[in-house]
């Protein structure tokens, strides 16, 4: 009897063991803890086990669902599985924060090339690198949280693409707008310097918000530039501009610094020291005080204003006048030449106009003459160089000089107007006072040409100036074809003034030989005319002086 018994309580046993069936849940309370598993109460004789690395923080009295897996520990206890149970509440947790867009917590399990495994509490995910908010040389931290962006249960094992980038984006955001709403126009505060531009730099506040500094807004000083900043630099900045709604910053550092321009101590008219800085094609840029200023090429010299780039280097100082100054658009314009006497003013301030000078030939052109007199340059025109009007070319009052006397007559733009005939009174207003038509006159010939030649009248008396024209039908009695059939160049005549109009004098050598023949003829006349008898005929005495003149 006692043997049944026995058997019959195995019995009991085996089918108490056997109670719960593979992948039925168990509910039950863990007793106790070791180092490999939990010991679960579900009611039964024997206690169930749970590995311990699927507690996740449980301890002994909690109260925990399972899911019977069929099998035993060496020392016969039940194994139970929480990993079902947490991947199914893990997967219902996930759906839900992608439907509801909530955030869900995460853990890095591992990193692959393009991105990372992580756990959601009991599930795989992908973790894409460009959805991890990694900068360069970032790692991901152990626990993070993230949003759910895919979610493909049609899978044995569900596809899960989650994000990290957008929870950094909202929490950066809220950052953005705590700082900007304690941030106010006009403040300073700290900045690092992030990127430099050309046109400015770009600065993080409290690595959080970007601001933009302009190269304009760096400093007063022009010497001063943002290219002497560093990467990583920390700088105090001035709030300049601040749009909170769309979260634009101006950061100014010229701001923090006092107005150069404020306390500069001239006016307009005043004359100051400035230093070249720089050349460029438009004219010199100069420094005056803490000031930077621009001085036009056309201000830097009253005569030779293009040769500015010889005139001056780099460094030099020079004196120059305010001209224009325009405090708050921060404009500086100076002139050199107006800090200066003009040269033309000093030179007629020691040679006054009638005095005399000398001075070099340079340059002949045709009716101008280029003069140097030093630092400045003179110039004589025809119409100034000679009384003659006939001239009209300068060489020919020039020729073969080099070095000459002249008068100074004044100012001509920026030359001193030269004169040569001013040495002497006008000829031709003593020529018109001293002859008229019918007068004679002694000349020299200086030019022929087919239909006459010209003659220099009085040379002794008035030099080239007076130039007269003998008609070559007036050369002489005889019938001549050129002038060089009786003439030749420098021969000197005499001849009869037959007409004058303005400056043009016509002379007739012809005339002048018929007036001589007629007077000898008079004095024929009164060598034979008999005392107390008639004078006979003309024609009579004619042929006599005739016959006398064949003898």
């Amino acid at each position: 009897m006692e043997n049944y018994e026995k058997e019959f309580q195995e019995l009991l046993e085996q089918e108490e063991l056997n109670y719960y069936s593979k992948g039925e849940i168990v509910e039950g309370e863990i007793v106790r803890i070791t180092n490999d598993y939990a010991f679960v109460d579900i009611g039964q004789k024997t206690e169930a086990v749970v590995k311990k690395d699927e507690l996740e923080g449980l301890n002994i009295g909690d109260k925990i669902k399972a899911v019977y897996t069929g099998k035993k520990t060496p020392e016969g206890y039940s194994i139970l599985s929480r990993k079902p149970i947490r991947f199914k509440e893990a997967l219902e947790n996930v759906e839900k924060a992608l439907n509801e867009n909530l955030r869900i917590n995460a853990k890095l399990i591992k990193n692959l090339e393009k991105g990372f495994i992580v756990d959601l509490n009991g599930i795989k995910a992908f973790l894409p690198y460009s959805e991890s908010g990694l900068r360069k040389g970032e790692n991901l931290p152990e626990e993070f949280e993230v949003y759910v962006l895919k979610l493909d249960k049609n899978r044995k094992v569900p596809n899960i693409v989650v994000s990290r980038k957008k929870v950094l984006q909202e929490e950066q955001q809220k950052k953005k707008e705590k700082l900007f709403s304690e941030l106010e126009q006009g403040m300073s505060i700290p900045a690092k310097v992030v990127k430099i531009q050309d046109n400015g730099v770009v600065l993080s506040v409290g690595n959080i918000v970007f601001g933009f500094l302009p190269a304009s807004l760096y400093s007063w000083d022009k010497n001063k530039s943002i290219k002497e900043l560093k990467k990583g630099q920390e700088i105090e900045v001035f709030i300049k501009e601040l749009d909170k709604e769309n979260q634009k910053l101006i950061l100014s550092r010229k701001d923090l610094e006092e107005n150069p321009w404020e306390k500069f101590p001239y006016q307009v008219g005043d004359k100051v020291k400035a230093v070249v800085k720089k050349i460029n094609d438009y004219g010199l840029i100069v420094k005056v005080d803490n000031l930077q200023g621009f001085i036009h090429k056309s201000e830097t010299d009253h005569l030779y204003p293009n040769k500015f780039k010889e005139k001056f280097k780099e460094g030099s100082e020079v004196e120059a006048v305010i001209i224009e100054l325009d405090r708050e658009n921060q404009k500086l314009k100076l002139s050199i030449k107006q800090a200066h006497p003009h040269p033309l003013d000093k030179f007629l301030e020691e040679h006054p106009e009638g005095s005399e000078v000398e001075g070099k030939i340079k340059d002949v052109k045709n009716k101008v003459a280029f003069i140097d007199l030093g630092e400045i340059e003179g110039i004589l025109h025809l119409e100034d160089a000679t009384w003659n009007p006939k001239i009209k070319n300068i060489g020919q009052v020039l020729k073969g000089k080099k070095v000459e006397k002249f008068k100074v007559l004044g100012k001509e733009k920026d030359k001193i107007k030269l004169g040569l005939k001013q040495f002497k009174e006008n000829p031709w207003d003593i020529f018109l006072s001293k002859y008229k038509v019918g007068d004679y006159v002694k000349g020299k010939v200086i030019k022929m040409i087919d239909r006459g030649a010209f003659v220099v009248i009085n040379p002794e008396t008035f030099g080239n100036d007076i130039e007269g024209f003998i008609p070559v039908n007036e050369i002489s009695k005889e019938r001549i074809e050129i002038p060089s059939d009786k003439l030749s160049l420098n021969q000197e005549i005499e001849a009869k003034i037959i007409k004058i109009k303005g400056h043009d004098i016509i002379l007739s050598i012809k005339a002048l030989e018929k007036d001589k023949e007629k007077k000898e003829i008079e004095k024929v006349i009164e060598k034979v005319k008999p005392k107390g008898e008639g004078l006979g005929t003309l024609g009579e005495l004619l042929k006599e002086k005739l016959k006398e003149k064949n003898k």
